[in-house]
């Protein structure tokens, strides 16, 4: 499809010029017709001036002298396009012709017998051929004047000038349209062009870009008003996009506190029993995978139920805040605490062996005698049990090796407490 500047290059020059076509030709032919008129007041004054002539020597029967009359002005007005002179009586006979050979012919066209009716000067174009006719009067008349012109050179003059009129129309076309195509080119196409480019880019997600500086006012106009609207798209996005990132962190952050919540204690901020058996499970499989050992503790507080009695359940919450503290500074990155349920406690130790998991386990109770201690805070001295298992020494599936430090923390509790219990293998 053509584009607005292919039109605009066809339409106006071509409108301009059919419009001077239109005026030159209709300047041609007004010419063409004031010239046929010139040429045909030119020849009839000529052959009136011969008529006189014509008429005298005809009054005298001057047949010889009317001959001589009539080559004469036949050879003068030869280069003017005569192409035949002759004088003709009332009948139409020749009485004298500037081709002898035609003398004394009778001539019965149309013309011929309009001129011999007619009392003045008669013309008619037939063609490219003009004929006039003039009364031979001298008191009467005598005959009439008859001759033919030809218009082929008028026509050949008429013809170059309206060839120049058009190759002037052409030129003219070519130039307004080069004209006005590198106009529009400079003034609208590449403008537009850069405005095209420049939006394309923002349709594409580039609400960065900016049209540049467009020459004049309308181009001008029309780029602050595209790029007034990149800025508030843009504006509108970042808005958005903060506003969606946001909305995604709050998000994240609730996730991240409902995934804690769902695995976490919310007393001792430990983790849960539920995600105890979750890391339990997922360790025995991999220590089974690359044949490694796994030792699980279950602690016990001994006689919590006291504390709870003598000093409030405030109290014994406070207590196994402290003991979570106490019992998680022991334990490396790897292992896992959780509280188990009530004062009871469980920790997960990777890669450790079983008499590596009771030097923990009595490092932790002692812990525990120490520190939880200080102070005289409680009504009575406050001690851990301690069972230990390990995989798979003690068992080879999770069940089994929880059953087993459950076990072992039973025995140190029925040999009185405070102390630290391995699993029996069976």
């Amino acid at each position: 499809m053509m584009g607005i500047r292919g039109q605009l290059t066809l339409l106006v020059p071509g409108v301009v010029a059919i419009a001077l076509t239109v005026v030159a030709f209709a300047a041609v032919r007004q010419s063409n017709r004031e010239a046929l008129e010139e040429f045909k007041e030119l020849n009839l004054t000529a052959l009136d001036s011969l008529s006189v002539t014509v008429a005298t020597s005809v009054a005298e029967n001057d047949m010889a002298g009317l001959d001589t009359v009539v080559a004469h002005t036949a050879e003068r007005l030869e280069p003017h396009g005569l192409l035949e002179l002759a004088v003709i009586d009332d009948d139409g006979r020749v009485m004298a012709h500037s081709q002898p050979e035609r003398f004394n012919r009778v001539l019965t066209d149309g013309f011929t017998q309009q001129a011999i009716a007619s009392e003045g000067p008669l013309w008619a174009r037939e063609g490219n051929v003009l004929r006039i006719a003039t009364p031979a009067n001298s008191g009467i008349r005598w005959a009439t004047v008859t001759a033919r012109f030809s218009l082929g050179q008028m026509e050949q003059t008429y013809a170059a000038v309206r060839r120049r009129a058009a190759l002037g129309t052409l030129g003219l076309f070519l130039f307004i349209a080069g004209a006005l195509f590198l106009g529009m080119n400079r003034v609208v196409i590449r403008p537009v062009r850069v405005l095209e480019a420049s939006v394309k880019r923002m349709g594409e997600g580039h609400l960065s870009t900016r049209v540049p500086a467009l020459p004049g006012r309308e181009m001008a106009e029309l780029s602050d008003i595209v790029n007034g609207m990149a800025s508030a798209l843009q504006t509108e996005r970042e808005n958005l996009e903060r506003t969606v990132a946001e909305r995604t962190r709050e998000l994240s952050e609730a996730n991240a506190r409902l995934e804690r919540m769902a695995v976490t204690d919310g007393l001792t901020g430990l983790f849960n029993h539920r995600r105890f058996h979750e890391a339990l499970h997922s360790e025995l499989l991999r220590c089974e995978r690359h044949k490694r050992p796994l030792a699980v503790l279950m602690v016990d507080v001994d006689f919590f139920k006291r504390v709870n009695d003598s000093m409030g359940h405030p109290a014994g919450d406070e207590l196994l805040r402290r003991l979570a503290e106490v019992l998680s500074a022991d334990l490396r990155q790897t292992d896992l605490i959780a509280r188990y349920g009530g004062e009871e406690f469980s920790v997960l130790l990777p890669e450790t062996t079983k008499a590596e998991a009771l030097q923990v386990a009595e490092r932790m109770r002692e812990s525990v005698e120490t520190k939880i201690n200080e102070g005289g805070r409680w009504t009575q001295r406050i001690t851990v049990s301690v069972g230990v298992a390990t995989f798979p020494e003690d068992g080879a599936a999770a069940e089994e090796v929880l059953e087993a430090a459950d076990r072992a923390l039973y025995v140190a509790k029925r040999q009185g407490r405070n102390r630290v219990m391995g699993a029996k293998a069976a």
